[in-house]
Order: C-alpha cells, then sequence, then structure tokens
C-alpha cells in the first residue's frame, strides 16, 4: 500500500526535514554548517549574477581581440573604473544624502505620530473600528525600532560580521573571472557525465536554463535602473525631501519584481508623512504611475516573452521567499523559480519521450 513512488518521495521529504531539523539542536554543527554554507553559495550566487551582466560585454570584445583572457582583464578592469568614479563623483552626494535621511527620520518621529492620529481621524468616527488593529501604535512602534536601530548601531561589534563580508567580497571576484574564463568548460564537464538521450535532455535543460537567467538578470537591472530614475523625477515634481537618497531606495528594491516599488516607496512614505496629507497622496500618485509604467510599458520593451511567467505567480513566489529568506532571498526568487520550471518541463517532456518509444 505505502510502496508507489508518491510514497517514497514522501519518505524522503520526510527523513531529510528530519535530519535538518535534528541538526539545527545542535549549535556547534550548525553553525560552523551555515557559515561554510553562506561563504559556497552568496559568491556564487553574486557571482553568477555579475557573471550574465559582464558576458555580453566580454563576447563584444572576444568579437573584436580574438582573446577570452583578454577580453575578460578588460571588462573587469572597466568595471572597477566605473565603480571608482561613481564613489569618487557621487560617493560624497550618496553619503551626505543617507546621513540627512537618517537626521531627519531621527528628529520627526514626533511629527509622524502627530500626523498619523490626524490621518486616523480624518473619518470622523467612522475609522474606529481601526482601533482595535492598533495601526497606528504598530506604525509608530515599527518606525521608532528602524531609527533606534540605525542611530544606536554599535558598529564596533559588527566587525566579527565584517570578516565574514570581507571573505565573501574577496571571493567574489575570482568566483566571476573563472565563471567568464571556464563557462565553457564547466558545461562540458556537466554534461560529460551523461551519453544518449540523457546528454541530449541535459543539453536542453542547460541551454534553456542558460537563456532565461540572462533574460531575466540583465532585463531586471535595466527595469530596476529605468524606475529609480522615474522615481527620483516623480521625488522631484512633488518637492519630497532627499529625492537622491530615496530614488536610489527605490531603485534597489526595484530589483525584487512586482513588490519592490511598494517595498521602496516605505522611506518615502515615512518622510511624506511628516510634511501633510497632500503629499500622501502626491506619493501615491508618483507609485501609481511608476507601476503602471512598469507593468505595460517598461517590463514589456524590456523583457518581452521570454520568461514568460504570470505575475500572479511571481507576487506568490516573492512573498513566499520574503517569509523564508528575506529581502535576500526575494531577489535569488524568481530566477529560482524559473530554472526550477525548465527543469521540471524538460524532464517531463524526456519521461514522455521515452514512454512513447
Amino acid at each position: 500500500m505505502f510502496k508507489g513512488r508518491f510514497f517514497k518521495i514522501a519518505y524522503a521529504i520526510v527523513l531529510l526535514l528530519l535530519i535538518i531539523f535534528l541538526a539545527g539542536q545542535v549549535p556547534y554543527v550548525m553553525k560552523p554548517l551555515s557559515t561554510v554554507l553562506s561563504l559556497i553559495l552568496l559568491p556564487l550566487l553574486l557571482g553568477g549574477f555579475l557573471y550574465y551582466l559582464l558576458r555580453p560585454l566580454v563576447r563584444c570584445f572576444v568579437s573584436k581581440l580574438k582573446n577570452k583572457n583578454i577580453s575578460i582583464l578588460i571588462t573587469i578592469l572597466l568595471v572597477i573604473i566605473f565603480s571608482i568614479l561613481v564613489i569618487y563623483f557621487g560617493g560624497s552626494i550618496i553619503y551626505s544624502e543617507s546621513k540627512e535621511l537618517i537626521k531627519y527620520y531621527s528628529l520627526h518621529q514626533e511629527v509622524i505620530k502627530e500626523n498619523i492620529n490626524q490621518i486616523s481621524n480624518l473619518g470622523n468616527g467612522k475609522l474606529d473600528f481601526l482601533d482595535d488593529f492598533k495601526i497606528q501604535k504598530r506604525m509608530v512602534t515599527f518606525i521608532q525600532g528602524v531609527l533606534e536601530k540605525l542611530s544606536n548601531y554599535n558598529f564596533m561589534g559588527a566587525f566579527s560580521s565584517l570578516k565574514h563580508l570581507g571573505m565573501i567580497i574577496i571571493l567574489i571576484p575570482f568566483v566571476v573571472f573563472y565563471l567568464l574564463k571556464d563557462d565553457e568548460k564547466i558545461y562540458q564537464l556537466m554534461i560529460s557525465f551523461f551519453s544518449g538521450e540523457r546528454k541530449e535532455g541535459l543539453e536542453k535543460i542547460l541551454v534553456e536554463i542558460d537563456q532565461v537567467l540572462s533574460a531575466y538578470i540583465g532585463s531586471q537591472l535595466i527595469v530596476a535602473f529605468i524606475l529609480g530614475i522615474l522615481m527620483f523625477i516623480g521625488y522631484i515634481s512633488i518637492a519630497l525631501p532627499n529625492s537622491l537618497a530615496l530614488a536610489l531606495i527605490a531603485m534597489i528594491t526595484s530589483l525584487i519584481p512586482i513588490l519592490g516599488p511598494s517595498l521602496g516607496i516605505l522611506p518615502a512614505l515615512f518622510i511624506a508623512i511628516t510634511t501633510s496629507p497632500l503629499m500622501i497622496i502626491k506619493l501615491f500618485i508618483v507609485l501609481a504611475i511608476a507601476q503602471y509604467l512598469e507593468g505595460n510599458l517598461i517590463r514589456p520593451l524590456v523583457q518581452g516573452e521570454k520568461l514568460n511567467i504570470h505575475p500572479l505567480i511571481v507576487l506568490f513566489v516573492v512573498l513566499i521567499s520574503i517569509f523564508m529568506f528575506g529581502i535576500l532571498g526575494a531577489l535569488f526568487a524568481v530566477p529560482t523559480y524559473a530554472v526550477i520550471r525548465v527543469i521540471i518541463k524538460n524532464r517531463s517532456y524526456l519521461k514522455r519521450r521515452t514512454d512513447n518509444k
């Protein structure tokens, strides 16, 4: 009765979850393991992200110079020069804007609280049922908690994690270099373990995964950059303070599909609360225009139908990733789902093809 394929898979999943749970109860096993995994996975994920960004440029140089190693070195050199220029010319501006933004929040806690009271009283008693949810108290507590973490952060205590971060930062350039240099060798090595139809199926899977990741990563970066510019223009047009810092936050969070712009507007919303109810309305109009342009103009033009994933699926995949793995998980949620979908689709295709024979 319990000997079917479904039950074998279910037993394996339950056993794996049980092992993970039991290992989690032993700190001296789980802590070193999580550190090692993060040192392996994070450089690979971030290195893979940069690989797909830089690969078109490397291929462009290879077509002209006919030497891959020189092309890679020129590409990396250009990236370093570009980063130095951005830091040199824009670093001080970004730093001062971010500092002013934190200072603005810390000085306007009471104003935020007072304006939340005013907004809650706009309904003339008709919105009293909202008091049961303690929205005002929760918003004020959340804002105060964020501000306390920003103002009272113990930077000296961060050196234990900075060592870990430094190792990841050092590893990423090496991962990117070797992925750019040996991508064909890695591909050939992976398919060399198989033969016949399995090899053909794996080649098809790897090619599709490569196409999906290349299309998503490049297009998502372009979409986020354009959205950041649009939000900056919108913030300036409504005369919102600290427009540059707020637009940069919106640009970074826009790397997360669908929910990114909404998450990125939260810092701007807190500032709008300190200004006036009219500013809040203007801010939501800016968000609505940006979201409309993203969904109906920017994303279709940049991304097209390459991924062909329904927005509702993207929404739930991102939400689940945020709850399980945080913001970093949300960044890699959609490409991970796309890769898994390609694998499942091709396995089903190969199975049907084998059964027909």
